[in-house]
């Protein structure tokens, strides 16, 4: 393998439903404290798409409903606007613990992702040069095949970012234009996709390593905001019918 990366961190993360007016404000406010995520464009954001794998019987879904506090979530991610000229894709094992996340990352070249792609379709190991490279983590495999998961589901949106380092690192991010498919071609064209947000509507999320800092508390409480236990995972597996939508919150339908 050409290029690889793990990533273990350990984080405090709180999503947040808000408006638009809320967010141009909001916006002004936090850039007095961080700066623009590096890989922003032009346009201050970048295109994130994510294949999320579950198992059979919807594991991963139906503890996320229930608020199980120790869970386990495999998703594989491209970023960028055009996700079929990606160089690289990730591949991510985020658990959860109370309200602490444990991620680990592992970023591969994107001709290898083909492969390990080809061999996960045959429900098959990765090819043997991948599990037997020390440097890459294979938690990602290990889950997969203990549980009998795939890819059930596929996910895009558009994420402004900003970022600070302080003691720890802070970022905050706004998610919009989330849109969900059944077509799970990650790195091709986006087809069937389902809009999950109201217009207007976006998801605020602060990730922090360690204690969040006094001045993001104090922004907290200016907009009055309000954390909530949001999913995009939930709500694309919804959109697709295969769990109740009754009782949907009107904020993605």
């Amino acid at each position: 393998m050409s290029s690889n990366r793990t990533l273990l961190f350990n984080r405090l993360e709180v999503k947040y439903w808000i408006d638009r007016t809320t967010r141009t404000a909001l916006t002004r406010d936090l850039l007095a404290f961080m700066r623009p995520d590096a890989h922003s464009d032009a346009a201050g954001a970048y295109l994130v798409r994510s294949l999320y794998y579950d198992t059979p019987d919807f594991m991963a879904f139906q503890e996320k409903v229930a608020g199980v506090m120790t869970r386990h979530k495999l998703r594989v991610r491209a970023y960028g606007e055009n996700p079929n000229e990606t160089p690289i894709v990730r591949f991510e094992v985020k658990s959860r613990y109370l309200s602490y996340i444990h991620k680990i990352t592992v970023d591969i070249q994107r001709g290898d992702y083909e492969e390990i792609e080809s061999s996960l379709q045959r429900r098959l190991l990765p090819p043997v040069r991948v599990m037997e490279n020390t440097s890459v983590s294979k938690e990602f495999f290990r889950l997969l095949r203990q549980y009998n998961m795939s890819p059930k589901v596929l996910i895009q949106y558009r994420r402004q970012a900003f970022e600070r380092v302080e003691l720890g690192r802070v970022r905050a991010n706004f998610d919009d234009e989330l849109f969900a498919t059944s077509h799970l071609d990650l790195l091709g064209p986006l087809r069937g996709g389902r809009r999950l947000q109201q217009y207007g509507r976006a998801i605020f999320e602060i990730k922090v390593d360690g204690v969040m800092p006094y001045w993001l508390h104090q922004l907290i409480a200016k907009y009055n905001l309000q954390s909530e236990a949001i999913s995009k995972y939930c709500f694309a597996m919804r959109s697709e019918a295969r769990f109740s939508a009754v009782g949907r919150p009107a904020e993605y339908v």
